[in-house]
């Protein structure tokens, strides 16, 4: 916005791993992250399911949980913790008791980064039920590796369309998706708008786990 202001014209392209970029459905890496977690979280299920174990695995999500709820949608996560939602640790130590109980022995928490501390987190379950619960932190292999297909093509669809407008004189806007189209809002509009999540998502998440 400081760059326009100033005389300069600017297209912007959204570019994160956590989509919390306002106006547009998908930013350029999250397909990625999401499958990078995804793939991560399949094999610490593996051993979760071999020790009878609970796993909360951190994502990263800072301020959103948009990554976290994707991930934990995809890998069959029983639970999903993001900071636009307070979480009750009692009511979530009672759903692990009758779960095991109910011979449910291994479970998966996907835990956003924003949330606090997993280990303090994941020390409180053990207290409350008395259950082995492991911490694995992805950390930054979610920033890296190559880029999906998914990711490469929203890359291309999105610099394709800048072009188009700068060579058309168009500036100061951002380029976003939309219902599956590529198209362009103002600027302003990015970088004061504020995404929500869809509490739907782990509506389903919850649906899916029992």
């Amino acid at each position: 916005m400081k760059i326009s202001k100033s005389g300069i014209s600017v297209i912007g392209i959204p570019a994160s791993i956590d989509n919390d970029v306002s106006g547009t459905d998908e930013t350029i890496g999250f397909d990625t992250a999401v499958n990078t977690a995804v793939e991560a979280i399949d094999k610490i299920r593996d051993t979760a399911t071999s020790f009878d174990r609970i796993f909360v695995v951190e994502v990263m999500g800072r301020e959103h949980g948009f990554l976290a709820l994707e991930v934990g949608l995809a890998s069959g996560a029983e639970f999903v913790i993001i900071p636009e939602v307070k979480y009750h640790i009692d009511a979530i130590c009672e759903e692990l008791k009758k779960d095991r109980i109910n011979q449910k022995t291994s479970e998966i928490i996907v835990f956003a980064e924003g949330c606090g501390d997993p280990a303090d987190f994941a020390a409180q379950i053990v207290k409350k039920t008395g259950i082995d619960v492991k911490v694995s932190n992805l950390g930054y292999i979610q920033r890296g590796g190559s880029p999906t297909a998914r990711s490469r093509n929203l890359a291309a669809r999105f610099g394709s369309y800048a072009v188009d407008l700068a060579c058309r004189g168009v500036g100061n806007c951002a380029i976003v998706s939309r219902n599956g189209l590529v198209t362009s809002v103002p600027l302003k509009s990015v970088v004061f708008g504020k995404k929500a999540i869809n509490p739907k998502i782990l509506k389903t998440i919850k649906e899916l786990s029992v």
